[in-house]
C-alpha cells in the first residue's frame, strides 16, 4: 500500500506570542511510518509547516505519490485546519482517508461530522491499525473498517466503532521513527529547549500514570510502556553519529516515571561517553534521590521541566496531581544543589481556583527559584476528567476548537469549574508573568542559565513578545 501521511500546521495557534521558527519532527507520525514500512508498505511524509511549503505544492507532491490512503494527525488547536485538509484530500485524491490523534480520539463521531472526507478515525495508538488496513488493501484492494482495530467511522446511517486494540507492550518492536523520509534541517526547537546546539526529539516511553484532570492522555493511556534503555542509547547514538545532534529533548510525558530505567540509560550513556545533554519532563515525587539525580547530571542531563501546576495543597488535590508543597519544594533544592537547571510550569483557572489560592501560586513560583516558569491558562481539553465533568455540550460540530490553546491571548470557554471569570483568569495570568520575571532575582537567574549569543537574543525576542501578550490581556480585563 502507498501511505502518505500528514502533519497538519499547528503553530498558527501560537502565532500571536510565537517569536520564530519552532517546530519539531512528528514522531507520532515517524513511528507509523517506520512501522509499516517494516512490512514492504511505502510511506511518504508530509509536513507543510516545518518545509515551508504552501499547500498548493504540498497537494502536487502528494498527487506525484499516488497515495492509497491519506493518514492525518491531529491535536485540538489544529483540528479544524485538519478538518479541511481531510475534505481537500478526499476531493483531489479519491483514495482512503483517515485520521488520529488526541482530539479524534476523544471525540470521534462529531470528527467524523465535521470532517464528512474522512472514512474512519482512528482512536488511540495506530501502528496495529495502519497495518490491519494496508494489509487488507494489499489482499483485496479496498478496505473493510469493521476488521480495523480502534476505528469509528460512518456506515449505513449509523457510527460503527471497533474496539481499540491492545497497546504495544515492547516498544524495541517499532523500528526508529522514520527521520529518513524529511528533512531533519526543517525542525528547529525554541532555544532555550536547543540550548544553543543541533537539537531532536525522542521518546522512550508511552503513557503516564498520573491522573490529572486537566490532562488529555486519552492515546497512550496511564500504563507506562518504555523501550529498553539499550534500545534508547542506541536511537541516541545513532543521531549523534549520522546527523551531528548533541542535544535532546525527550518528549515523553512523564520520563521519570521508572527512576530504575532511568539510572540504566544513565550508566549506558557514561559508558558510552555519548557526547549529548538533554532535557525531559519529570515528576516531583520521582526526583528526590539526589544520588540518582546527580547520575542524571552526569550523564547530560541539563534541564527538567516540572508541573508543578498550583502553590495551594486544596487546588493539587482537587486536580489529582497526587504531589504535595513540601515534595515540590525539596525536589527543586535536590535539582539546586546537584547544578540541574528547571523549568516550573503552573496551570492558572484550575477547579477550585481563586483569586487567593492564584495568588499563593505566584508566592510559590517565586519561592521555588526556577530559572523559567510558564503560567498557562486552564483549557478544557476533550478527554480529560475537566472537559466531561464541566464541558460536554461542547462536543458538537460547530464549535471552534482553533483557540483552544493554553498560552493564546483568550480565554476560549464560558468557565463553569471555577468562580473566576473570563476575565479574572486573564488578570491573574499577566500578573503572574509580571510578578515571576519583572525582579532582579529572576533576571540573574536567566542571565545565569542564558550562555549562548542566540539564546539570549531568543529570550529578548519572548520578553517582548511576552510584554505584548500582557498589555493584551489587560486591555481586554480593562
Amino acid at each position: 500500500m502507498r501511505i502518505a501521511l500528514i502533519n497538519p500546521p499547528s503553530l498558527f495557534a501560537y502565532g500571536k506570542i510565537n517569536t520564530g521558527h519552532n517546530c519539531s519532527f512528528p514522531l507520532g507520525l515517524g513511528y507509523l511510518a517506520s512501522y509499516v514500512r517494516q512490512f514492504g508498505h511505502q510511506v511518504a511524509l508530509f509536513d507543510p509547516e516545518a518545509s515551508r511549503s504552501s499547500f498548493d505544492r504540498m497537494w502536487k507532491q502528494i498527487d506525484a505519490f499516488s497515495p492509497d490512503l491519506v493518514g492525518f494527525t491531529s491535536v485540538t488547536p489544529n483540528f479544524t485546519v485538519a478538518g479541511h485538509l481531510v475534505d481537500e484530500a478526499k476531493r483531489r485524491l479519491r483514495c482512503y482517508v483517515i485520521m488520529g490523534g488526541p482530539h479524534v480520539t476523544a471525540l470521534p463521531t462529531t470528527s467524523l461530522q465535521v470532517a464528512p472526507g474522512l472514512d474512519a478515525v482512528i482512536r488511540g495508538e495506530g501502528e496495529i491499525p495502519l497495518k490491519v488496513i494496508a494489509e487488507q488493501f494489499d489482499r483485496h484492494g479496498k478496505v473493510d473498517f469493521h476488521k480495523v482495530p480502534g476505528a469509528t467511522f460512518y456506515q449505513d446511517g449509523a457510527f460503527q466503532k471497533t474496539p481499540r486494540p491492545r497497546p504495544i507492550e515492547d516498544l524495541d518492536l517499532i523500528p526508529f521513527p522514520a527521520r529518513d523520509l524529511v528533512d531533519l534541517s526543517w525542525y528547529r526547537l525554541h532555544a532555550h529547549f536547543q540550548r544553543g546546539k543541533k537539537s531532536a526529539t525522542i521518546l522512550f516511553s508511552r503513557g503516564c500514570p498520573s491522573k490529572c484532570t486537566f490532562c488529555a492522555n486519552v492515546v497512550t493511556g496511564r500504563r507506562v510502556r518504555t523501550a529498553s534503555p539499550r534500545y534508547f542509547v542506541d536511537e541516541l547514538e545513532m543521531l549523534v553519529n549520522d546527523h551531528g545532534i548533541r542535544h535532546f529533548h525527550i518528549v515523553d510525558d512523564c520520563f521519570t516515571a521508572d527512576m530504575e530505567k532511568v539510572e540504566q540509560i544513565c550508566d549506558l550513556i557514561i559508558a558510552k561517553k555519548l557526547p549529548v545533554t538533554w532535557f525531559c519532563f519529570g515528576r516531583v515525587d520521582t526526583l528526590l534521590d539526589e544520588q540518582i539525580v546527580r547520575k542524571m547530571k552526569r550523564a547530560g542531563c541539563v534541564y527538567i521541566l516540572l508541573g508543578v501546576e498550583s502553590g495551594n495543597q486544596r487546588i493539587l488535590d482537587i486536580m489529582k496531581k497526587g504531589t504535595r508543597l513540601d515534595m515540590i519544594e525539596e525536589c527543586c533544592a535536590v535539582l539546586r544543589r546537584v547544578g540541574i537547571h528547571y523549568f516550573n510550569s503552573f496551570i492558572i483557572g484550575n477547579e477550585g481556583d481563586t483569586a487567593e489560592t492564584v495568588g499563593e501560586t505566584i508566592d510559590f513560583a517565586k519561592r521555588l527559584r526556577s530559572v523559567m516558569a510558564g503560567f498557562s491558562i486552564l483549557i478544557p481539553f476533550p478527554g480529560t476528567a475537566i472537559f466531561g465533568r464541566y464541558y460536554r455540550e461542547m462536543d458538537r460540530p460547530d464549535t471552534d476548537w482553533s483557540s483552544f490553546c493554553s498560552v493564546g491571548d483568550d480565554v476560549p470557554y464560558e468557565p463553569h469549574h471555577t468562580e473566576l471569570s473570563k476575565g479574572d483568569i486573564l488578570y491573574l495570568t499577566a500578573r503572574a508573568y509580571k510578578t515571576y520575571y519583572f525582579s532582579i532575582g529572576q533576571l540573574m537567574r536567566i542571565l545565569g542559565f542564558v550562555k549562548n549569543p542566540g539564546i539570549f537574543l531568543s529570550y529578548i525576542r519572548g520578553a517582548y513578545g511576552l510584554g505584548r501578550q500582557v498589555l493584551s490581556w489587560k486591555r481586554k480585563t480593562s
